[in-house]
């Protein structure tokens, strides 16, 4: 199929920039997340806080089981709750994004 506008289609290659992180709680099926809480961090060492925080009181509260200890690359970190119930941690940008 031959492209018949003559105007150049163009693309926006600029990433985007952060200022802050948004740390995100949620729970439910995967793909049907429910969120819960959301924070903000103007340093990754906040950031961290925030998610082990976020851990922690759900380890205890709703009994969640995590796969690991820390965020992955992508900035997910997911753990299971009796009943079969998933809670996730998303970080959004990942921690090895620098801040603008």
């Amino acid at each position: 199929m031959t492209n018949t506008d003559p105007n150049q289609l163009e693309l926006d290659l600029e990433l985007p920039t952060y200022t802050y992180y948004t740390i995100t709680l949620a729970k439910g099926a995967v793909g049907d997340m429910e969120q819960l809480r959301s924070h903000t961090a103007k340093d990754p060492d906040s950031a961290v806080n925030l998610i082990e925080g976020l851990r922690d009181i759900t380890a205890n509260r709703d009994k969640v089981q995590w796969q690991n200890q820390e965020v992955d690359e992508r900035g997910l970190l997911f753990g299971l709750a009796p009943h079969g119930i998933v809670f996730e941690i998303s970080v959004v940008p990942p921690l090895n994004t620098p801040l603008s």
